[in-house]
């Protein structure tokens, strides 16, 4: 899916929303927002998905300020507190069946994709009193578009699973559909980003709510914003052309994929809240709805 001149907006409403939460100074924030729109002027020409443009919008952001890792404090909360969550959540399902199981387990990764700090996700801001009310509402949300049990078939005759995760937070409610992945048969990869960029979970947000104990854990590429087939790594050109069944988490990883869905042959299960118009409508909706849908 390519960028359209629509996203410019959201684009720049993102740029000034971490700006704004970073608290950068009057002249910083000018460099910054001078260089993004110079970027911008220069290079969009709506050739590439939209989250290539993102990207480099922050990774201006982060040569500007020289802050390697943009909104620390907010990433390691977000992990913190959906862990307590998962944690919850374990002892709530142990008497489920499997399809009941792997059905609140996919809602409650759908809700966990709202965990974004974008602005036009949860926003920069968001507190942890914020993330837990947000996610019970979000878990008992109809979803829009509800393919589970057709998920639920893939992923039982599925005997190699690649999970591609989104953001931060999510990891460890993405962590608990694994473990159900796993007593379905499947062997399961995780890919996360190998940098940080805005709430993307990494290698090592992976590893700190234990993907790693119930996945094999790879490096996707470097800090882009989803996956991107021009900076994905080895191990993840690999794992897309060995899986039997992709879970794709989040708009982002939608745009790119619809965008090489020929070069990928399996079936990919997207489980994500739609952030736009854009997006949804490629689902037959309208605005900001809940997704599992299998193409």
């Amino acid at each position: 899916m390519k960028a359209q001149n629509v996203c410019i907006p959201c684009i720049l409403d993102d740029l000034v929303g971490a700006i704004r939460t970073l608290k950068l100074s009057p002249e910083t924030s000018r460099k910054v927002i001078r260089e993004a729109l110079g970027y911008l002027a220069k290079g969009f020409d709506g050739s590439r998905p939209p989250a290539s443009y993102i990207t480099e919008i922050h990774r201006t952001l982060k040569r500007v300020t020289g802050i390697t890792v943009p909104f620390a404090e907010a990433r390691e909360r977000a992990n913190q507190v959906c862990l307590k969550l998962a944690a919850r959540i374990r002892g709530e399902i142990k008497d489920l069946s499997d399809l009941e199981c792997f059905h609140r387990l996919v809602r409650l990764a759908v809700a966990g994709n709202e965990l974004d700090f974008r602005t036009v996700g949860t926003g920069y801001g968001v507190t942890e009193k914020d993330m837990d009310s947000r996610l019970r509402e979000a878990a008992s949300r109809p979803l829009a578009v509800d393919e589970i049990g057709k998920i639920y078939e893939a992923a039982g005759e599925a005997r190699e699973v690649l999970f591609l995760h989104d953001n931060v937070g999510e990891i460890a409610l993405d962590r608990l559909l694994i473990e159900e992945l796993k007593r379905l048969g499947a062997q399961v990869t995780s890919a996360l980003r190998g940098g940080p960029i805005t709430s993307d979970a990494t290698v090592k947000d992976g590893k700190m709510v234990g993907l790693d104990q119930v996945a094999q854990v790879i490096e996707a590429g470097p800090d882009t914003l989803g996956i991107s087939f021009e900076e994905m790594s080895p191990a993840l050109k690999k794992a897309l052309t060995g899986t039997d069944l992709i879970l794709s988490k989040g708009q982002a990883n939608y745009y790119v994929l619809s965008e090489h869905r020929q070069e990928v042959n399996a079936p990919i299960a997207y489980l994500l809240r739609t952030k736009c118009d854009l997006v949804a409508s490629e689902f037959g909706q309208k605005g900001r709805v809940s997704i599992a849908a299998l193409r």
